[in-house]
């Protein structure tokens, strides 16, 4: 059957769209450009156009979904900044993990990140862009921890410590754990926090 190049009203968004839709059926290892053109009715030229590799399809799906991330933690900032209390709240650091952790084994967010680390050494345009997404959480988690864990002595050690226990719970919701794991990995951070 021939194939049509279907005009796409937002070519950007419908493309980033379909394509973690993909990763969450499936998993990134079955996301081509073949296929995912074939998904969108349209022509495997026509992505590449845009996109101009299937690395630079999985950098901008990444850049796409942090972004919707950043939007998603923003009120848990604005809460915390706004609260203004002296007595620490170690929920309000668990309510930025909740948007942090995986949410399963299929978060298409974190199998594009498992995937995109074991490449980066070998890409220095991804790997930089990931120090980048990794500098605006540990900013707006360092933010946090001001406002929520007062007189805390040590903000930024303790926003890598957690991030990094965060970042390991991740792959091990991804690649086994699930939900379980997610909600001990929550109870952690509260736990961690609380003493």
């Amino acid at each position: 059957m021939p194939r049509h190049n279907r005009r796409m009203e937002r070519p950007r968004e419908q493309v980033l769209t379909t394509a973690l839709e993909m990763v969450a059926e499936h998993g990134l290892g079955k996301l081509t450009i073949a296929a995912l053109a074939a998904r969108l009715e349209t022509s495997g030229g026509h992505l590449l156009y845009y996109f101009k590799t299937r690395d630079g399809l999985l950098l901008e799906m990444l850049r796409w979904s942090e972004a919707a991330y950043a939007e998603q933690r923003a009120p848990v900032l604005e809460k915390a900044a706004a609260t203004g209390s002296d007595q620490a709240d170690p929920g309000a650091v668990a309510a930025f993990a909740d948007v942090y952790l995986a949410i399963d084994q299929k978060d298409p967010r974190w199998q594009l990140w498992l995937e995109l680390w074991a490449r980066a050494p070998y890409h220095p345009e991804l790997a930089a862009a990931q120090r980048e997404i990794d500098a605006d959480w540990h900013t707006d988690l360092m933010q946090l921890l001001r406002h929520a864990m007062p007189g805390l002595a040590d903000v930024e050690g303790t926003s890598e410590r957690l991030r990094a226990m965060w970042d390991g719970l991740s792959v091990g919701i991804v690649t086994g754990g699930g939900t379980t794991l997610r909600s001990a990995a929550l109870d952690h951070t509260v736990a961690l926090l609380g003493h």
